[in-house]
């Protein structure tokens, strides 16, 4: 439970820092000209469909819920009266989400992090509730836990892949202003990959 519980903590510790990072180098560029920049800070959910492994054991795997930091940079590239198009890059992290299985070869957890740049259409820019979908596509990091369900290391402890997401949302407009105006967002996105899919929803 201990050496879990340490691997949760330096995960965190891990995702957090990458999120600060980001944030600081952006902001500058935020600050220039809020009216065409968004920055967007998320919390939610993840959830990933069981995997059926191939080959002579074969058996499926259980992959448990996590939790999700997300963070998105948006440039508004054109606009209308009903519609705006936007350049997004959304960047999220799943600290940790344990596998179950029967195959001792798979890793006990492994944590995740997505970047896929795209598109965003937003509909109704100028009212108070506006939906919006988004597409695109980029970069997915698995990193498996260092040991194995066995009891073995884990010889590889990270994938590299490509990935693609689409999703869907809606903001709000408040009257919360902190320096820039703040809204608020609810989303739903699919990231997919040769590995997996996951399934992530969430609100700012």
């Amino acid at each position: 439970m201990d050496i879990k519980r340490t691997e949760e903590i330096r995960l965190l510790r891990k995702t957090v820092l990458t999120i600060t990072c980001i944030v600081l180098a952006l902001f500058p560029a935020y600050a220039q000209d809020n009216r065409k920049n968004e920055i967007g800070l998320l919390l939610g959910g993840t959830f990933t469909p069981a995997l059926d492994v191939a080959g002579s054991g074969a058996n499926r795997l259980e992959i448990g819920s996590g939790i999700t930091f997300q963070l998105t940079y948006a440039r508004q590239l054109t606009t209308a009266r009903s519609m705006a198009l936007y350049f997004e890059v959304p960047a999220l992290a799943i600290p940790l989400q344990n596998i179950t299985s029967s195959n001792g070869t798979v890793p006990r957890n492994y944590d995740s992090f997505f970047v896929t740049p795209g598109l965003r259409v937003k509909l109704a820019p100028s009212q108070r509730v506006s939906p919006w979908l988004s597409a695109g596509g980029g970069y997915a990091l698995f990193e498996g836990s260092e040991g194995l369900r066995n009891g073995l290391e884990n010889p590889v402890r990270f994938t590299n892949t490509g990935a693609l997401q689409f999703g869907g949302g809606v903001d709000i407009r408040t009257p919360l202003k902190v320096v820039t105006p703040i809204g608020l967002r609810a989303e739903v996105r699919d990231f997919y990959n040769r590995h997996t899919a996951i399934y992530h929803a969430c609100a700012r």
